[in-house]
Protein backbone atom coordinates (compact mmCIF):
# COMPACT_ATOMS: atom_id res chain seq x y z
CA UNK A 1 0.00 0.00 0.00
CA UNK A 2 1.65 3.20 -1.16
CA UNK A 3 0.63 5.14 1.89
CA UNK A 4 2.35 2.56 4.40
CA UNK A 5 5.23 2.23 1.88
CA UNK A 6 5.89 6.62 2.51
CA UNK A 7 9.06 7.61 4.25
CA UNK A 8 7.10 11.01 3.92
CA UNK A 9 7.48 12.69 7.39
CA UNK A 10 3.76 13.89 7.44
CA UNK A 11 1.05 11.93 5.71
CA UNK A 12 -2.31 12.99 4.74
CA UNK A 13 -5.24 10.14 3.57
CA UNK A 14 -8.56 10.87 2.68
CA UNK A 15 -10.75 8.43 2.42
CA UNK A 16 -14.66 7.51 2.04
CA UNK A 17 -16.75 6.19 4.67
CA UNK A 18 -16.08 2.53 5.44
CA UNK A 19 -12.50 2.50 3.98
CA UNK A 20 -10.76 1.30 6.89
CA UNK A 21 -8.81 4.50 7.35
CA UNK A 22 -9.01 4.04 11.11
CA UNK A 23 -7.22 0.22 11.12
CA UNK A 24 -4.80 1.62 9.01
CA UNK A 25 -3.50 4.37 10.82
CA UNK A 26 -3.53 2.64 13.88
CA UNK A 27 -1.35 -0.18 12.36
CA UNK A 28 1.03 1.96 10.93
CA UNK A 29 1.73 3.86 14.60
CA UNK A 30 1.94 0.36 16.09
CA UNK A 31 4.62 -0.48 14.08
CA UNK A 32 6.52 2.75 14.68
CA UNK A 33 6.59 2.10 18.50
CA UNK A 34 8.46 -0.80 18.19
CA UNK A 35 11.11 1.09 16.15
CA UNK A 36 11.86 4.00 17.94
CA UNK A 37 11.20 4.54 21.61
CA UNK A 38 8.94 7.14 22.96
CA UNK A 39 5.42 8.96 23.31
CA UNK A 40 2.70 8.40 20.38
CA UNK A 41 -0.51 10.16 20.49
CA UNK A 42 -3.69 9.34 18.28
CA UNK A 43 -5.97 11.94 18.38
CA UNK A 44 -9.79 11.96 18.24
CA UNK A 45 -12.50 14.75 17.68
CA UNK A 46 -14.00 13.27 21.35
CA UNK A 47 -13.06 11.47 24.12
CA UNK A 48 -16.09 9.21 23.51
CA UNK A 49 -14.93 8.42 19.79
CA UNK A 50 -11.36 7.48 20.89
CA UNK A 51 -12.81 4.81 23.95
CA UNK A 52 -15.56 3.56 21.48
CA UNK A 53 -13.96 3.54 17.63
CA UNK A 54 -10.29 2.60 18.65
CA UNK A 55 -10.09 1.21 21.97
CA UNK A 56 -12.92 -0.68 22.83
CA UNK A 57 -13.15 -1.99 19.10
CA UNK A 58 -9.58 -1.97 17.82
CA UNK A 59 -7.11 -2.45 19.83
CA UNK A 60 -6.80 -5.95 21.21
CA UNK A 61 -7.57 -6.84 17.78
CA UNK A 62 -4.38 -5.31 16.38
CA UNK A 63 -2.01 -4.66 19.16
CA UNK A 64 0.04 -7.93 19.48
CA UNK A 65 -0.13 -8.83 23.09
CA UNK A 66 3.55 -10.35 23.09
CA UNK A 67 4.71 -7.08 23.20
CA UNK A 68 3.00 -5.12 24.89
CA UNK A 69 3.72 -4.76 29.08
CA UNK A 70 0.52 -3.73 30.56
CA UNK A 71 -2.50 -1.35 29.27
CA UNK A 72 -4.56 0.81 31.06
CA UNK A 73 -8.39 1.12 30.10
CA UNK A 74 -8.58 4.54 32.30
CA UNK A 75 -6.05 6.32 30.64
CA UNK A 76 -6.48 4.66 26.96
CA UNK A 77 -2.56 3.85 27.20
CA UNK A 78 -0.82 0.84 26.04
CA UNK A 79 2.84 0.87 27.76
CA UNK A 80 5.26 -1.46 25.61
CA UNK A 81 7.80 -3.82 27.13
CA UNK A 82 10.56 -1.47 24.64
CA UNK A 83 9.31 1.91 26.48
CA UNK A 84 7.32 3.21 24.32
CA UNK A 85 3.57 4.79 25.23
CA UNK A 86 0.88 5.05 23.10
CA UNK A 87 -2.19 6.95 24.07
CA UNK A 88 -5.87 7.45 22.61
CA UNK A 89 -7.34 10.98 23.45
CA UNK A 90 -9.74 13.51 22.47
CA UNK A 91 -9.31 16.61 21.74
CA UNK A 92 -12.32 18.57 22.42
CA UNK A 93 -10.21 20.70 24.90
CA UNK A 94 -7.34 20.98 22.67
CA UNK A 95 -5.55 23.41 25.49
CA UNK A 96 -5.21 20.28 27.87
CA UNK A 97 -2.52 19.15 25.66
CA UNK A 98 -0.50 21.94 25.74
CA UNK A 99 2.80 20.48 27.56
CA UNK A 100 3.36 17.15 26.00
CA UNK A 101 6.15 15.98 23.91
CA UNK A 102 4.90 13.21 21.21
CA UNK A 103 7.18 12.09 18.33
CA UNK A 104 4.23 10.83 16.37
CA UNK A 105 0.69 11.35 15.96
CA UNK A 106 -2.19 10.26 14.02
CA UNK A 107 -5.25 12.93 13.54
CA UNK A 108 -8.14 10.64 13.01
CA UNK A 109 -11.17 12.53 11.12
CA UNK A 110 -8.85 15.91 11.54
CA UNK A 111 -11.60 17.18 8.94
CA UNK A 112 -13.60 17.37 12.35
CA UNK A 113 -11.49 18.64 14.92
CA UNK A 114 -10.16 22.14 15.81
CA UNK A 115 -8.01 23.14 13.51
CA UNK A 116 -5.04 24.72 16.29
CA UNK A 117 -5.06 20.84 17.60
CA UNK A 118 -1.83 21.22 15.30
CA UNK A 119 -1.27 24.71 13.73
CA UNK A 120 -0.34 25.55 17.78
CA UNK A 121 -0.60 23.06 19.49
CA UNK A 122 1.25 19.74 17.95
CA UNK A 123 3.05 21.37 14.92
CA UNK A 124 5.51 23.14 16.81
CA UNK A 125 6.55 20.07 19.34
CA UNK A 126 6.71 17.80 15.78
CA UNK A 127 9.16 20.63 14.31
CA UNK A 128 11.31 21.03 17.24
CA UNK A 129 11.68 17.14 18.07
CA UNK A 130 11.58 16.04 14.63
CA UNK A 131 8.37 14.30 14.77
CA UNK A 132 5.91 12.37 12.63
CA UNK A 133 2.12 13.44 11.57
CA UNK A 134 -0.62 10.98 9.65
CA UNK A 135 -4.23 12.91 8.91
CA UNK A 136 -7.07 10.47 8.12
CA UNK A 137 -10.53 12.27 6.84
CA UNK A 138 -13.23 12.00 5.08
CA UNK A 139 -14.15 15.74 3.35
CA UNK A 140 -15.94 17.80 5.14
CA UNK A 141 -16.33 21.02 3.08
CA UNK A 142 -13.62 23.31 1.89
CA UNK A 143 -12.36 23.74 5.80
CA UNK A 144 -9.14 23.43 7.37
CA UNK A 145 -8.55 19.47 5.91
CA UNK A 146 -9.24 20.67 2.41
CA UNK A 147 -6.63 24.04 2.73
CA UNK A 148 -3.80 21.87 4.72
CA UNK A 149 -4.23 19.11 1.35
CA UNK A 150 -3.68 21.71 -0.74
CA UNK A 151 -0.88 23.21 0.76
CA UNK A 152 1.11 19.33 0.71
CA UNK A 153 0.20 18.69 -2.54
CA UNK A 154 2.64 21.97 -3.48
CA UNK A 155 4.47 20.69 -0.55
CA UNK A 156 5.88 17.20 -1.54
CA UNK A 157 9.17 16.84 -0.38
CA UNK A 158 7.79 16.57 3.33
CA UNK A 159 3.97 15.19 2.60
CA UNK A 160 2.45 12.59 1.34
CA UNK A 161 -1.25 12.76 0.24
CA UNK A 162 -3.35 10.05 -1.36
CA UNK A 163 -7.11 10.72 -1.84
CA UNK A 164 -9.21 7.47 -2.58
CA UNK A 165 -12.67 7.60 -3.31
CA UNK A 166 -15.01 4.58 -3.75
CA UNK A 167 -14.21 3.85 -7.04
CA UNK A 168 -10.91 3.48 -5.88
CA UNK A 169 -10.69 1.19 -2.81
CA UNK A 170 -13.24 -1.36 -4.09
CA UNK A 171 -14.23 -1.86 -0.64
CA UNK A 172 -17.97 -2.46 -1.49
CA UNK A 173 -19.30 -4.99 -3.92
CA UNK A 174 -21.59 -4.15 -6.85
CA UNK A 175 -24.60 -5.05 -4.78
CA UNK A 176 -23.19 -2.82 -1.49
CA UNK A 177 -22.31 0.11 -3.79
CA UNK A 178 -25.82 -0.05 -5.70
CA UNK A 179 -27.31 0.45 -1.99
CA UNK A 180 -25.65 3.03 -1.32
CA UNK A 181 -26.32 5.03 -3.67
CA UNK A 182 -29.54 4.06 -3.55
CA UNK A 183 -29.88 5.62 -0.45
CA UNK A 184 -27.93 8.45 -0.10
CA UNK A 185 -28.53 11.73 -1.78
CA UNK A 186 -26.27 13.12 -4.66
CA UNK A 187 -24.67 15.63 -2.39
CA UNK A 188 -23.92 13.62 0.40
CA UNK A 189 -22.65 10.35 -1.87
CA UNK A 190 -20.25 12.98 -3.60
CA UNK A 191 -18.39 13.95 -0.25
CA UNK A 192 -18.83 10.93 1.52
CA UNK A 193 -18.44 8.56 -0.81
CA UNK A 194 -16.46 10.25 -3.72
CA UNK A 195 -14.58 12.24 -1.10
CA UNK A 196 -14.89 15.53 -3.15
CA UNK A 197 -14.32 18.78 -1.10
CA UNK A 198 -17.81 20.61 -1.83
CA UNK A 199 -18.37 24.15 -1.86
CA UNK A 200 -20.65 25.83 1.06
CA UNK A 201 -23.65 25.77 -0.41
CA UNK A 202 -25.33 24.28 -3.09
CA UNK A 203 -29.03 23.12 -4.60
CA UNK A 204 -30.18 19.95 -2.27
CA UNK A 205 -32.96 18.61 -4.19
CA UNK A 206 -32.08 17.90 -8.32
CA UNK A 207 -34.24 16.46 -11.31
CA UNK A 208 -37.53 18.71 -10.25
CA UNK A 209 -38.51 19.73 -12.96
CA UNK A 210 -37.81 16.30 -15.37
CA UNK A 211 -40.53 15.00 -12.44
CA UNK A 212 -42.74 17.22 -13.31
CA UNK A 213 -46.15 15.89 -14.95
CA UNK A 214 -48.64 18.26 -16.90
CA UNK A 215 -51.46 20.55 -15.19
CA UNK A 216 -53.83 18.57 -17.92
CA UNK A 217 -52.80 14.82 -16.54
CA UNK A 218 -55.53 13.36 -15.50
CA UNK A 219 -55.36 11.37 -12.14
CA UNK A 220 -56.67 7.94 -10.60
CA UNK A 221 -59.13 8.64 -8.15
CA UNK A 222 -59.05 5.37 -5.62
CA UNK A 223 -56.48 3.70 -4.57
CA UNK A 224 -53.67 3.54 -1.90
CA UNK A 225 -52.60 7.26 -0.59
CA UNK A 226 -50.72 8.80 1.99
CA UNK A 227 -51.61 12.07 3.18
CA UNK A 228 -48.46 14.85 3.76
CA UNK A 229 -49.88 16.94 6.45
CA UNK A 230 -47.60 20.21 7.69
CA UNK A 231 -49.35 22.19 10.41
CA UNK A 232 -49.60 25.85 10.41
CA UNK A 233 -48.00 27.11 13.01
CA UNK A 234 -48.34 30.71 13.93
CA UNK A 235 -48.57 32.46 10.73
CA UNK A 236 -47.49 29.73 8.89
CA UNK A 237 -49.20 27.63 6.36
CA UNK A 238 -50.80 24.42 6.70
CA UNK A 239 -50.63 22.34 3.37
CA UNK A 240 -51.73 19.45 2.49
CA UNK A 241 -50.54 16.81 -0.08
CA UNK A 242 -51.96 13.31 -1.40
CA UNK A 243 -49.74 10.83 -2.95
CA UNK A 244 -51.09 7.79 -4.37
CA UNK A 245 -49.34 4.60 -3.13
CA UNK A 246 -49.82 2.76 -6.42
CA UNK A 247 -48.56 4.92 -9.30
CA UNK A 248 -46.10 7.17 -6.97
CA UNK A 249 -48.06 10.25 -7.78
CA UNK A 250 -48.26 13.54 -5.65
CA UNK A 251 -50.97 15.12 -6.24
CA UNK A 252 -52.14 18.66 -6.32
CA UNK A 253 -51.63 20.30 -2.51
CA UNK A 254 -54.39 22.04 -1.10
CA UNK A 255 -52.30 24.76 1.05
CA UNK A 256 -54.28 27.21 3.15
CA UNK A 257 -53.36 29.92 6.36
CA UNK A 258 -55.95 29.38 8.66
CA UNK A 259 -55.01 28.66 12.03
CA UNK A 260 -58.26 27.24 13.40
CA UNK A 261 -57.42 24.26 14.56
CA UNK A 262 -60.74 23.04 14.19
CA UNK A 263 -61.30 23.98 10.83
CA UNK A 264 -58.07 22.41 9.80
CA UNK A 265 -58.69 18.92 11.39
CA UNK A 266 -61.97 19.30 9.14
CA UNK A 267 -60.46 19.59 6.29
CA UNK A 268 -56.96 16.90 7.14
CA UNK A 269 -60.71 14.36 7.59
CA UNK A 270 -62.05 15.72 4.52
CA UNK A 271 -59.12 14.86 2.02
CA UNK A 272 -58.14 11.49 3.94
CA UNK A 273 -61.31 10.13 3.31
CA UNK A 274 -62.07 11.83 -0.33
CA UNK A 275 -58.59 9.78 -0.86
CA UNK A 276 -60.00 6.32 0.12
CA UNK A 277 -58.92 6.85 4.06
CA UNK A 278 -55.48 7.69 3.30
CA UNK A 279 -52.86 6.99 5.98
CA UNK A 280 -52.11 10.35 7.22
CA UNK A 281 -48.67 11.44 7.76
CA UNK A 282 -48.92 14.60 10.31
CA UNK A 283 -46.10 16.66 11.94
CA UNK A 284 -46.52 15.88 15.21
CA UNK A 285 -44.39 18.25 16.79
CA UNK A 286 -45.59 20.24 19.83
CA UNK A 287 -48.88 21.66 18.91
CA UNK A 288 -49.60 18.59 16.24
CA UNK A 289 -49.93 16.53 19.38
CA UNK A 290 -53.24 16.65 20.22
CA UNK A 291 -54.04 17.34 16.67
CA UNK A 292 -53.16 13.62 15.62
CA UNK A 293 -55.02 12.80 18.92
CA UNK A 294 -58.19 14.73 17.25
CA UNK A 295 -57.65 12.64 14.43
CA UNK A 296 -57.09 9.38 15.06
CA UNK A 297 -60.45 9.61 17.72
CA UNK A 298 -62.69 10.78 14.41
CA UNK A 299 -61.38 6.80 12.97
CA UNK A 300 -58.84 8.34 10.35
CA UNK A 301 -55.35 6.22 10.22
CA UNK A 302 -51.72 8.10 11.20
CA UNK A 303 -48.83 6.75 10.49
CA UNK A 304 -45.77 5.50 12.79
CA UNK A 305 -48.30 3.79 14.67
CA UNK A 306 -50.49 6.51 14.90
CA UNK A 307 -47.69 8.87 16.79
CA UNK A 308 -47.41 10.89 13.35
CA UNK A 309 -43.43 12.26 12.89
CA UNK A 310 -41.68 13.57 15.15
CA UNK A 311 -39.43 16.31 13.96
CA UNK A 312 -36.17 16.19 15.30
CA UNK A 313 -32.83 17.78 14.30
CA UNK A 314 -32.22 13.82 12.51
CA UNK A 315 -35.12 12.91 11.73
CA UNK A 316 -35.98 16.62 9.49
CA UNK A 317 -32.95 15.40 7.71
CA UNK A 318 -33.88 11.92 7.03
CA UNK A 319 -37.18 13.30 5.53
CA UNK A 320 -35.57 15.28 3.28
CA UNK A 321 -32.89 12.94 2.05
CA UNK A 322 -35.81 10.58 1.37
CA UNK A 323 -37.32 13.15 -1.11
CA UNK A 324 -34.11 13.91 -2.70
CA UNK A 325 -33.61 10.55 -3.41
CA UNK A 326 -37.01 9.71 -4.87
CA UNK A 327 -36.62 12.71 -6.80
CA UNK A 328 -33.06 12.26 -8.01
CA UNK A 329 -34.11 8.47 -8.98
CA UNK A 330 -37.18 9.83 -11.00
CA UNK A 331 -39.43 7.70 -9.25
CA UNK A 332 -42.42 9.90 -8.17
CA UNK A 333 -44.06 12.72 -10.76
CA UNK A 334 -44.94 16.34 -8.62
CA UNK A 335 -47.46 18.48 -10.16
CA UNK A 336 -46.95 21.45 -12.30
CA UNK A 337 -46.99 23.87 -9.22
CA UNK A 338 -44.42 27.31 -9.52
CA UNK A 339 -44.76 27.56 -5.68
CA UNK A 340 -43.56 23.54 -4.91
CA UNK A 341 -40.95 23.89 -7.53
CA UNK A 342 -39.73 27.17 -6.45
CA UNK A 343 -39.34 25.92 -2.65
CA UNK A 344 -38.10 22.30 -3.71
CA UNK A 345 -35.17 24.51 -5.54
CA UNK A 346 -34.56 27.09 -3.13
CA UNK A 347 -33.31 24.49 -0.86
CA UNK A 348 -29.69 24.11 -0.17
CA UNK A 349 -27.10 21.97 1.21
CA UNK A 350 -24.83 23.80 4.05
CA UNK A 351 -21.67 22.56 5.07
CA UNK A 352 -21.12 23.75 8.73
CA UNK A 353 -17.60 24.26 10.21
CA UNK A 354 -17.81 20.36 10.90
CA UNK A 355 -18.35 19.23 7.13
CA UNK A 356 -22.23 18.53 8.50
CA UNK A 357 -24.59 18.68 5.84
CA UNK A 358 -27.87 20.90 6.78
CA UNK A 359 -30.66 21.65 4.29
CA UNK A 360 -32.27 24.29 4.61
CA UNK A 361 -34.28 27.13 2.78
CA UNK A 362 -33.74 30.87 2.51
CA UNK A 363 -35.11 32.66 5.72
CA UNK A 364 -37.09 34.70 3.06
CA UNK A 365 -39.07 31.63 1.40
CA UNK A 366 -41.44 28.95 2.91
CA UNK A 367 -40.80 25.16 3.51
CA UNK A 368 -44.03 24.31 4.02
CA UNK A 369 -44.68 22.89 0.87
CA UNK A 370 -41.78 21.04 0.47
CA UNK A 371 -42.15 19.40 4.16
CA UNK A 372 -45.75 18.57 3.45
CA UNK A 373 -44.46 16.72 0.35
CA UNK A 374 -41.36 15.01 2.38
CA UNK A 375 -43.83 13.35 4.52
CA UNK A 376 -46.65 12.68 2.06
CA UNK A 377 -44.05 9.88 0.53
CA UNK A 378 -42.31 9.34 3.51
CA UNK A 379 -41.06 5.20 3.62
CA UNK A 380 -42.20 4.70 -0.15
CA UNK A 381 -39.67 2.58 -1.81
CA UNK A 382 -41.87 1.65 -4.87
CA UNK A 383 -45.18 1.36 -6.54
CA UNK A 384 -47.41 -0.85 -4.69
CA UNK A 385 -50.52 -2.84 -6.21
CA UNK A 386 -54.26 -1.65 -4.86
CA UNK A 387 -55.42 -3.83 -1.92
CA UNK A 388 -58.24 -4.70 -4.45
CA UNK A 389 -59.33 -3.81 -7.56
CA UNK A 390 -61.04 -0.33 -7.71
CA UNK A 391 -62.80 1.59 -10.17
CA UNK A 392 -60.69 3.36 -12.67
CA UNK A 393 -62.19 6.56 -11.63
CA UNK A 394 -60.34 10.13 -12.88
CA UNK A 395 -60.83 13.45 -12.03
CA UNK A 396 -59.89 16.26 -13.90
CA UNK A 397 -56.94 18.38 -12.69
CA UNK A 398 -57.81 20.19 -15.93
CA UNK A 399 -59.39 20.34 -19.11
CA UNK A 400 -58.08 17.87 -21.75
CA UNK A 401 -57.59 14.46 -20.61
CA UNK A 402 -54.17 12.90 -21.01
CA UNK A 403 -52.55 9.55 -20.12
CA UNK A 404 -49.96 9.53 -17.63
CA UNK A 405 -46.50 7.86 -18.64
Amino acid sequence: MPFLESNARFKIAVMHRRAGKSKTALNQQIIATQIQKGVYYYFLPTYRQAKAVIWDALIKEHVPMEIVDKMNDSELAVYYKNGSIQRFVGCEDIDKHRGINPIDVVFDEYSEMDERIWTTIIQPVLRENKGTATFIFTPKGRNHSWKLTEMARNSPEEWYVSVKGIKDTNVFTEYELKDIRANTPQAVFEQEYECAFLEGASQFFKRIRPNVYPKDTFLPEHGDFQLGVDLAKYNDWTVLTPFSLNHFIVYPQERFNQIDYNLQKAKIEAMARRFDDALIWPDSTGVGDPIVEDLKARGLRVGNEGNGFKFTEASRQNLLNNLAILLEQDKIKIPDDDGLIAELESFQYLLGDGGKVRVKAPENMHDDRVMSLALAVWGATQPQRPDVAFENKVYRNRQRKVSFS
